[in-house]
């Protein structure tokens, strides 16, 4: 609107008519941004927006659509657990055969695989793997509590006060109430 302002030199009211009367008469049509809410954007009714403005595929009127988010990720999640490691485009198929009015394409099944929490290995071709040919870049949940370094079980490994430790200082670990209760855990 302030571009338009700008170009004809016109008054903000006579500019608003003038956008409903085109808006009205279907030569325009206002998209909604999902990047910026409050900016309304205006465009021949010819055209078709890109992405970037309404959202993609995931959005509805300028909102996620979380049903669908949540129904492709169950989705993209069952293959891989029946698989046990999958590519892209094996459980874009699998998703395929199973449902084939889902209508994802292989790029939405991309967006879903990186919101989850999957691991991104090279395949062996081997047990897990024997699906997916060995060197190929897969996805395998991921299992097990995440691994940490070796001083992180250690209160020491993590305390933020660790440079001011030492045996005769204010902060030792004599006084370190945090190693006391360390110590005394039952692993």
């Amino acid at each position: 609107m302030l571009d338009i302002l700008k170009k004809l030199l016109m008054a903000p009211n006579i500019a608003t008519k003038v956008v409903r009367t085109l808006v009205a008469s279907g030569l325009l049509k206002e998209v909604s941004d999902v990047r910026h809410r409050s900016r309304k954007i205006f465009m021949a009714t010819d055209f078709q927006s890109f992405a970037e403005i309404t959202g993609g595929t995931w959005y509805h009127d300028g909102r996620l659509d979380t049903d669908a988010v949540s129904t492709a990720r169950r989705c993209c999640q069952a293959q891989v657990e029946r698989l046990g490691a999958a590519t892209a485009q094996m459980i874009h198929h699998d998703i395929l055969k199973e449902d084939p009015r889902a209508g994802y394409t292989i790029d939405k099944v991309k967006d879903i695989i990186k919101t989850m929490v999957l691991e991104e290995v090279k395949s062996t071709g081997t047990r897990d793997f024997s699906a997916v040919m060995a060197g190929t870049m897969c996805y395998r949940l991921v299992t097990g509590a995440p691994q940490g370094g070796m001083m992180e079980g250690i209160h020491c490994g993590i305390c933020p006060r660790t440079h001011e430790c030492s045996p005769e200082g204010i902060i030792s670990p004599s006084t370190c109430v945090y190693y006391k209760k360390w110590l005394q855990m039952d692993f």
